[in-house]
């Protein structure tokens, strides 16, 4: 059985068995989270995953939905969802920056984007990691190299809590993912923190503590 079959086919040639077995786990940890009316970005996730929520909806992007192009468009009004979920789907949008202000939208006062991404892995390498993102991109559709948390907070964004997840070193440029959940800023408090950091934001450049799920994960599959 295909441990992660609604994930998209490119992530799966890309990722060995051991860095599959990590994120599945990472994965449910997160999707428990879930509550509410549920916009699943992307390739979606299998629907026992989401049993807490109330209803859930499946978008190819949350840009579609707030254009009304997505199953379920008579729903996809502003401030319609409690939970956005993006597993593996902001890492492989082009345009990031819409792509989230869609999802800012599309969450109610006080919902959730909950989160588990590739991200940019911080310290020595930062340039060779760079000129392997073209070749990782072509391979498992991902742009590695993104600061995700600071593109989550430029687009009035809240990160409520953030972790890096360290991969196997097999991955290798996939090395760090992060997990975690940003709510939507009060709209008056918008422009006055658009220059700012984020007082609720833990974690900051998701540099804090690492996985140490993600970490036994990794040395399980082995």
């Amino acid at each position: 059985m295909d441990p992660l079959p609604a994930f998209p086919s490119g992530v799966l040639r890309a990722l060995p068995p051991v860095a599959r077995a990590v994120l599945r786990e990472q994965r449910r940890r997160l999707l428990r989270r879930a509550s509410g009316r549920v916009l699943d970005l992307g390739d979606g996730t299998e629907p026992d995953l989401l049993a807490g929520a109330d209803e859930v909806v499946r978008a190819r992007s949350a840009a579609a939905a707030a254009l009304d192009e997505a199953p379920g468009d008579e729903h996809a009004a502003e401030g319609s969802f409690d939970t956005v979920v993006s597993v593996l789907h902001l890492a492989a949008v082009e345009d990031l920056a819409t792509e989230l202000a869609a999802v800012r939208r599309l969450l109610t006062p006080g919902g959730r984007l909950l989160f588990l991404e590739p991200a940019r892995q911080p310290g020595p390498g930062h340039r060779l990691r760079s000129a392997a993102s073209p070749l990782v991109r072509l391979v498992s559709g991902w742009e590695a190299n993104r600061d995700l948390p600071l593109a989550i907070r430029s687009n009035h964004l809240i990160i409520i809590d953030i972790e890096r997840i360290n991969m196997p070193p097999v991955v290798w440029p996939l090395r760090t993912f992060v997990l975690g959940a940003a709510t939507r800023r009060p709209a008056d408090l918008v422009d006055l923190g658009a220059d700012g950091g984020d007082t609720a934001d833990r974690g900051d450049d998701a540099g804090g503590a690492d996985d140490a799920a993600g970490a036994s994960g990794s040395e399980a599959g082995e």
